[in-house]
């Protein structure tokens, strides 16, 4: 699932959407604008004013307070065709088209395994939805100090509570591993346990290895493309992450995989001790 660094990658690539005007949108999966609160209809006219980013969501704000918020999930991709391009490799798996202008382009919501969503209504209505609404703070926006202090107050594993986005929104998979390991901290490490300088240290690791990806245009490690239909190239610097069996970059000591709520899990046990 793309995490912060891929979907912040997205939303820059179409910054240059603003001022762009909705012709009409096209729905042809329904179940992937299940849950809006509002109907794809009321966006026609209305005038792009802003692409950003809020955790893993895409939101895009429109005129007269409208917007639309998009989670690509597992393989959501999006981007803007021109209305003439043909693709049959990708054009069965077209979720939602967006008709821009005049009508010769359109932003493209394409979904193979139909686990992403596109909803619409007034920004309040998406700022409401239950998913959004109970994210975290942002690892960019939270203060070393209030980001030890909330970790500190946690019971949980630090892998388990870095993938928890009510705790800190749009950290995955990846970059939990990626942090973890560059602050040296057990993925099983009790979160209450872990001084406030290695709670700092943490955050740091945390904003520096987000902000190395968001440079590399994110990670493709499966299914990931930017709008522009390339990969990112983060997954060439990744450390940690998925190397169970091989050596750690840094020790030379084997790295060991396992599951932490389900998810895959690859440490160090030479560099990342429980203290």
């Amino acid at each position: 699932m793309p995490e912060l660094p891929e979907v912040e990658t997205v939303v820059r690539m179409l910054a240059p959407l603003k001022g762009r005007v909705i012709r009409e949108v096209m729905v042809l999966h329904q179940p992937s604008v299940a849950g809006s609160p509002g109907k794809m209809s009321m966006l026609a006219g209305r005038t792009i004013e802003r692409v950003w980013r809020r955790a893993k969501f895409i939101r895009v704000d429109l005129s007269e307070g409208l917007g639309l918020a998009i989670h690509l999930r597992m393989t959501g991709w999006l981007g803007v065709l021109a209305a003439t391009v043909k693709d049959p490799k990708r054009d069965p798996y077209v979720r939602v088209r967006v008709s821009l202008d005049d009508g010769s382009e359109q932003l493209v919501f394409n979904d193979i395994r139909t686990f992403g969503r596109v909803w619409c209504g007034t920004r309040e209505s998406l700022d409401a939805l239950k998913s959004l609404k109970k994210l975290g703070p942002e690892p960019f926006d939270i203060s070393p100090t209030e980001f030890a202090q909330r970790l500190r107050s946690k019971k949980s594993r630090l892998k388990s509570l870095l993938l928890n986005q009510e705790f800190l929104a749009g950290v995955g998979n990846i970059y939990a591993d990626e942090a973890l390991f560059g602050a040296g901290l057990h993925p099983l490490m009790i979160a209450e346990k872990v001084s406030v300088a290695r709670a700092k240290r943490l955050l740091k690791s945390i904003q520096e290895v987000l902000q190395a990806a968001i440079n590399a245009g994110g990670s493709s490690v499966e299914n990931f493309k930017r709008p522009d239909g390339e990969s990112g190239w983060f997954q060439r610097e990744l450390r940690i992450y998925g190397r169970g069996g091989e050596t750690c970059v840094v020790c030379g000591t084997v790295v060991k995989r396992i599951l932490v709520g389900q998810r895959s899990t690859s440490f160090c046990p030479k560099c990342q001790r429980v203290f």
